[in-house]
């Protein structure tokens, strides 16, 4: 992030400007929902309107700022003519004009849905909308089985990675209810907290002992919970500070939902007790690895100016 920079616009955190302008750091407030978790989701919503307020905003700053929301929403949409366009508007914007006619804006795929590879659209808004498609549709329709929601990656989807109608395929074989739901990474939160339940949420909720919250009326119960994104449910990539320091807010999360939760990448930065019963998986591998070297090459320095 600190290597961002485009025209007068930088993201380095050390810089005496960093981020953008005060007025547009306002009105990024307003695309949060005022939770401290949702604060990724709202930069989301951001990019895809801030492009289109900026133009009002005077100053070198503010352009180079919707100059570089303009590319990322190039980049973040994704495939090859969005690719292309962003190439062609950072050429026309920053180097010697040639000319050519304004890139189409972005060709646009939805940051969250569902998806199924039987079904005859390719993306359904959400899980109650999938679900409904598939009570009539699926393969294992009426059949009372399990029913599993999926965390998906956005990119992996959009680019048609082999794995993805693999795995929803693989649950349906082995007797289970798949509710695919692709995501950025940072509204993992927001999904499983609004847009999936449980029988055991759904009863507390009816008790008194839970309140409904956010949770959307239609929300679709699952019986458990697989993410296969490699990001904590809440704070961004795995490997930021952020995912731990919003640890409580994703235990109470999971909490309400109370459902087995299988994180099938799992790239996070894992506990003492997670390390005892799990033993070290994924990246914690590479970085014990790099901590060992690191450990041997100081005693080998101490040792030789002893």
């Amino acid at each position: 992030m600190g290597c961002t920079r485009l025209g007068s616009f930088e993201m380095d955190p050390s810089g005496k400007s960093k981020g953008p302008p005060p007025a547009v750091k306002k009105v990024l407030s307003l695309f949060s929902s005022g939770r401290e978790e949702d604060r990724l989701v709202g930069y989301l919503s951001f990019l895809k309107i801030g492009p289109k307020l900026l133009q009002f905003v005077p100053g070198n700053k503010a352009r180079d700022l919707r100059s570089w929301l303009t590319v990322y929403g190039y980049w973040n949409q994704g495939g090859l003519q969005n690719v292309v366009a962003m190439f062609s508007y950072l050429s026309e914007q920053y180097l010697s004009p040639a000319g050519l006619p304004p890139p189409p804006p972005p060709l646009e795929t939805p940051p969250t849905g569902c998806l199924h590879p039987d079904a005859p659209g390719r993306f359904f808004a959400g899980p109650a909308e999938y679900m409904r498609w598939y009570e009539a549709n699926g393969k294992l329709r009426g059949t009372g089985a399990p029913v599993v929601g999926v965390l998906l990656y956005r990119k992996h989807v959009i680019t048609d990675q082999p794995y993805v109608p693999q795995l929803i395929s693989q649950l349906e074989d082995e007797g289970l209810i798949p509710v695919p739901v692709f995501i950025n990474g940072v509204e993992a939160h927001t999904v499983v907290r609004d847009q999936l339940t449980s029988a055991a949420e759904q009863a507390a909720i009816s008790e008194g002992r839970l309140p409904r919250g956010t949770l959307q009326p239609d929300a679709v119960r699952v019986d458990a919970l697989v993410s296969t994104i490699g990001f904590p449910l809440v704070g961004g990539p795995a490997g930021t500070m952020e995912g731990g320091r919003q640890a409580e807010v994703a235990k109470a999360i999971l909490g309400s939902l109370d459902v087995p939760y299988v994180v099938a990448a799992p790239l996070l930065i894992q506990d003492m007790e997670s390390w005892t019963r799990d033993g070290i998986a994924g990246l914690q591998v590479v970085r014990a690895w790099g901590l060992y070297v690191a450990v041997v090459c100081a005693l080998r320095v101490c040792t030789i100016f002893a």
